[in-house]
């Protein structure tokens, strides 16, 4: 079966998985630390830094099946930046060969060799023309061919920098810049110094071609760190961020003593080794238990570091936060073990002024100390988005929940724009910078989504049904939506809603015009679903569902509206007591058929019980049931026990789950409708035909699995009108349904056919 109308299409994961992706049905949600995610929090505090540099990295990408960076553009890079400054210096008289055009093929020549160098080359390096170019290619050449010669490389750079001003114009950044990386391999205290020269001297004039002021402030981050002083890295490290540079989001997290090991890296080597000696630090052989218990005391000094500095102290805060909120317990974290330990220190250390309270009162919220977290509220400046998120929850716990809706719209004005919340307005550009981005989890919810339910969830606890289905759509959170689409609010409030939505991206006339009909940025929820196509199928399925099939015509697609009218066309013609039997058996046939292969799109409910947004691929969970309940069933392929729910239906709510029900409340529930239409077909046949034996064998083999009771019933008038059957007979001596078909479905299959192909209706179910 497939899916009837653009963008249906769920949540696409990474891993495969094609399934739901709400909220509600999470049932913990409300009760639970949101989602905080790393990347965001650290552009947000990159905000603080402007530098006045401009980034002008070389995009980097990772050619081949290793992964490793192509190093190609950037050697291009820097030898068109080479020969430009070699042409302009000539230009502009800083140098003076006598024979220019000589000279530059002589540079060409040696910086061709230089790129070609490494610790097998042997020099000399090639001739060329005396000047700060030569100096730089000298040095550079060294550097290429290993330690052993980066003395020589030292020494040429800083003969280049001896030369007068006027000298040097062209290669003094590139040098100092060098000179900074050549400090980190060798472990000199002075690489820092290197990098903030670098700056220095672009400022002053000096030619910077290649962006080397900009890209500093990570390598001195980078010095900073090797040297231990984290607190210098990090405004370095932010800075760099705040440039543009994403690949600072990993960088930072080498500031973090006890991050756990990510893809294959092991605390990024030296914090790995230092941490646990006698490891590789590469995350080949991760620590044990004993290991980890030995090292928690050299932990507990590195955190106290972090404690007692402000800046540290936040990153410290976020990093934690940022593994432990959420549902990072359902991935097999032992709980928030981080959290506590991150609270005790601060608890020792007592800092005097705490920037960003809140955050910590997150953390204390995960924890579940909610007196904890009322007091760090308390203690923070208590207007940004997330002091305010914190105190709706806090007031939600308290039954404030008028207040808490107020606090949730302070709240959201700040989150829902994940930009806003962040200041971040940088281009995302190469695929070097895309390995750092950090979007939610395939299990988890963006911060964004989390907030819109959160909003949603408080607004449908207050009874404002229409407002929170409309949260739940603009929010990206579609099952959410359908929820209170088809089981909350009455049919004429989501009609009306329906019919003031913004035009379709597309009006598809079939299945195939669906899938293929472009989208509307102005109609869709951000994932690329369309959402006035989508509702509009939703409410027409709806309509059909409560016998109001002529007004459902007007929402479904063409193709299936002609469709929909013929099957309300065979119900007519199926209860018509002055039509012959034969042709009322044909009617209930048809209708029959069309219940069960055209089901899920004529009458399918969009979450439970049918899962139409998945076309029946998985099986929803059933929000209604539970939030009357206020116990999420157990799950026993999740291995999940049933779960009490922190916020369970109010009255109102409670009251339209019981008036909207969907009857039969099974999953594929219109396969019941079909059978029960075709046992009414049956009802007009003669007894003991294969025609009237195929119908009721094909009945029960759609309930089956369904309702077992229901088949029992099928099951006994087979053996009481078809006992003289080739199918009757097959199933007495089974006692049960076979896998066989005869003419009653051979007629039909090929009457579906032919009206599929005539509505231009592909791959009907």
């Amino acid at each position: 079966m497939v899916a009837l109308c653009a963008g249906l299409a769920g949540h696409a994961f990474g891993t495969g998985y094609f399934g739901p992706d709400d909220y509600l049905s999470r049932w913990k949600n409300l009760a639970e630390t949101p989602e905080f995610y790393w990347e965001l929090e650290v552009k947000r505090m990159a905000g603080d830094y402007h530098p006045p540099e401009k980034l002008a990295l070389v995009p980097r990408t990772r050619s081949g099946d290793d992964g490793r960076v192509d190093t190609a553009p950037m050697t291009k890079a820097t030898a068109d930046a080479d020969a430009a400054d070699f042409k302009a210096a000539i230009q502009g008289g800083q140098i003076k060969p006598p024979d220019a055009q000589a000279a530059q093929k002589q540079h060409a020549d040696a910086r061709s060799f230089v790129e070609a160098a490494d610790e097998k080359t042997a020099g000399p390096l090639t001739a060329e023309f005396d000047s700060e170019f030569a100096d730089y290619e000298r040095g550079a050449f060294a550097f290429r061919q290993g330690k052993d010669h980066w003395d020589e490389a030292r020494k040429a750079w800083l003969a280049l920098l001896d030369r007068p001003a006027a000298e040097r114009h062209y290669r003094t950044v590139w040098a100092a810049f060098m000179l900074g990386k050549l400090a980190i391999d060798t472990g000199d205290p002075e690489a820092a110094a290197w990098f903030e020269k670098t700056r220095q001297f672009a400022a002053q004039g000096f030619a910077d071609s290649l962006g080397m002021a900009a890209d500093s402030y990570g390598w001195e981050g980078r010095a900073d760190w090797k040297q231990g002083h984290p607190e210098k890295a990090a405004p370095m490290y932010l800075t760099q961020l705040a440039l543009g540079d994403v690949s600072a989001v990993v960088s930072l997290k080498a500031l973090i003593p006890d991050r756990d090991s990510l893809d294959g890296m092991l605390n990024y080597g030296d914090a790995g080794v230092e941490l646990y000696p006698g490891k590789n630090g590469d995350g080949s052989t991760p620590p044990t238990d004993e290991q980890k218990k030995a090292a928690e005391p050299k932990l507990i000094e590195k955190l106290k570091v972090m404690a007692a500095d402000p800046l540290l102290r936040k990153l410290e805060t976020v990093h934690v936060l940022a593994t432990e909120s959420g549902l990072a317990d359902s991935m097999g974290s032992p709980g928030p073990v981080r959290s506590q330990r991150w609270l005790r220190v601060l608890a020792e250390v007592k800092p005097g002024k705490v920037e960003e309270a809140e955050y910590l009162g997150w953390m204390a919220y995960t924890m579940g100390n909610y007196k904890e977290a009322e007091r760090w509220l308390d203690l923070s400046a208590g207007e940004t988005p997330v002091a305010n998120w914190l105190r709706a929850r806090l007031e939600l716990r308290a039954g404030k929940t008028a207040e808490a809706a107020a606090s949730m719209e302070k709240a959201w004005a700040g989150i829902r724009d994940k930009n806003g919340y962040t200041g971040w307005n940088k281009p995302l550009e190469g695929d070097e910078q895309e390995l750092y981005l950090v979007p939610a989890e395939d299990e988890g919810l963006s911060m964004q989504e989390w907030m819109n339910g959160d909003v949603g969830a408080v607004r449908l606890m207050r009874s404002d049904f229409v407002q929170s289905m409309d949260t739940f759509l603009k929010g990206g959170l579609w099952e959410d939506a359908a929820y209170v689409a088809e089981r909350v609010l009455t049919t004429d409030e989501l009609k009306a809603y329906v019919d003031k939505m913004p035009p379709a991206a597309a009006k598809p006339s079939d299945q195939h015009a669906a899938q293929t009909a472009g989208f509307s940025p102005d109609a869709t929820d951000g994932g690329g679903r369309d959402t006035t196509a989508s509702m509009r199928c939703l409410l027409g399925r709806r309509l059909v569902r409560e016998d109001r099939s002529p007004e459902a015509d007007a929402y479904m697609p063409a193709a299936y509206g002609k469709l929909l009218d013929n099957y309300a066309g065979a119900l007519k013609d199926g209860a018509d007591a002055g039509q012959p039997k034969a042709k009322r058996a044909a009617a209930w046939s048809t209708a029959a058929w069309m219940a069960r292969h055209d089901g899920m799109e004529l009458m399918g409910t969009e979450v439970a019980p049918d899962g139409f947004d998945s076309d029946g691929a998985f099986e929803n969970p059933d929000v209604a049931k539970a939030r009357l309940s206020g116990v999420a069933a157990a799950d026993a392929d999740e291995g999940t026990p049933a779960t009490p729910l922190a916020f369970r239906a109010e009255k109102p709510e409670a009251a339209r789950l019981k008036k909207n029900v969907i009857r039969p409340d099974i999953r594929f529930h219109y396969r019941i409708i079909a059978a029960a239409l075709a046992v009414r077909a049956a009802a007009l046949m003669e007894d003991n035909t294969e025609e009237l034996a195929d119908a009721l064998n094909t009945a029960g083999l759609w309930v089956k699995d369904r309702d077992e009771k229901l088949g029992n019933q099928y099951y006994q008038i087979i053996e009481k009108r078809c006992a003289k059957t080739k199918i009757g007979k097959d199933v007495i001596a089974k006692h049960w349904f076979v896998d066989e078909t005869g003419p009653w479905c051979a007629a039909l299959d090929a009457a579906s056919q032919a009206l599929h192909k005539e509505l231009g209706i592909q791959n009907p179910g």
